[in-house]
């Protein structure tokens, strides 16, 4: 892990300064490398699946702040880097703080790098670089160009696998919160790729619904749970308009039946998500339930004509 490792390089070499205290001081650039991994550390070991990343005085994501001011250090001592002067904490918080940003390829380069030093980073490194091989080419794993249903649906399941292989592995880790996020990432391209390739595959409104309601359910303690409902109800908005649309709400052939489980579904998810006071999703909710019930009146209008 970077803390002990990490931070006892730190010591050893005396890379810290002492200076005088004072109330402005953390508006200034970060001066020490010890400052940029000492802020990564305290974050390290955060839930980025269930919590949304932690931001820094200036309102940005840790991690991303993070590897901008290493690299800036890396910049402004560029002498004393070169000569090998701390490269092994530096290359291994920059790849800390590249995996919490999904970088995987470039984190495990950097991991790379560290492991090829005399360091009591390397061990942590090796084993670091694999995980974030794993991360990275699950990523890279999607279904070839008008793959058919099945097909999809092996290609999605293997991805799946190849994440829960290192579960046992990474469970008492800080990658639990990755591996879960990458699992929720594979579930929602699973949905989003059958939503894309609905037109394609009439009569498959069942097997959308199925895959978003599973991304839901698996993903219940997810920080994205409300985005995930909003793509649900969007989904049921578009079946809804769909329907109206292929058979005229004033027809014999317009069952209302099933016209109001797809209306129905959009708004009763809608309105939930409206009621998640102090979120950025409920305005948004808010918003669209208020147009699709102005689409549902419109039909209840044209089915009853006055």
């Amino acid at each position: 892990m970077i803390g002990r490792a990490a931070t006892a390089a730190l010591l050893v070499i005396g890379w810290v300064g002492c200076a005088t205290p004072d109330p402005e001081l953390r508006y200034r650039p970060t001066e020490n490398v010890l400052e940029a991994v000492s802020v990564l550390r305290l974050h390290l070991d955060d839930d980025t699946y269930r919590f949304a990343p932690a931001r820094d005085f200036a309102g940005k994501n840790v991690y991303r702040a993070t590897l901008n001011r290493l690299e800036a250090l890396e910049e402004i001592h560029s002498e004393k880097f070169k000569s090998g002067y701390l490269i092994d904490v530096i290359l291994f918080s920059k790849g800390r703080a590249l995996e919490r940003i999904t970088e995987y390829d470039l984190a495990a380069r950097h991991y790379a790098r560290v492991a090829q030093f005399t360091s009591p980073l390397a061990l942590e490194a090796r084993r670091s670089r694999r995980i974030c091989e794993v991360f990275r080419d699950a990523r890279e794993m999607r279904p070839p160009r008008g793959a058919l249903r099945d097909a999809a649906t092996a290609h999605f399941d293997a991805r799946q696998r190849a994440l829960e292989a290192i579960e046992g592995e990474v469970f008492d880790t800080h990658y639990h919160a990755v591996l879960w996020e990458e699992l929720e990432w594979t579930d929602l391209e699973r949905a989003r790729y059958f939503r894309a390739h609905r037109a394609q595959a009439p009569g498959s409104e069942a097997l959308v619904l199925q895959q978003y309601q599973r991304l839901v359910q698996r993903h219940r303690e997810s920080k994205l749970r409300n985005r995930h409902l909003i793509e649900l109800a969007d989904l049921y908005a578009d079946l809804s308009r769909d329907y109206a649309a292929h058979h005229a709400p004033a027809s014999l052939r317009f069952d209302p039946v099933t016209f109001d489980e797809y209306s129905f579904g959009a708004t009763r998810i809608y309105e939930a998500v409206a009621q998640q006071d102090g979120t950025l999703e409920k305005i948004e909710a808010a918003r669209k339930l208020e147009a699709f019930l102005a689409f549902t009146l419109q039909v209840y209008d044209e089915k009853v004509p006055r």
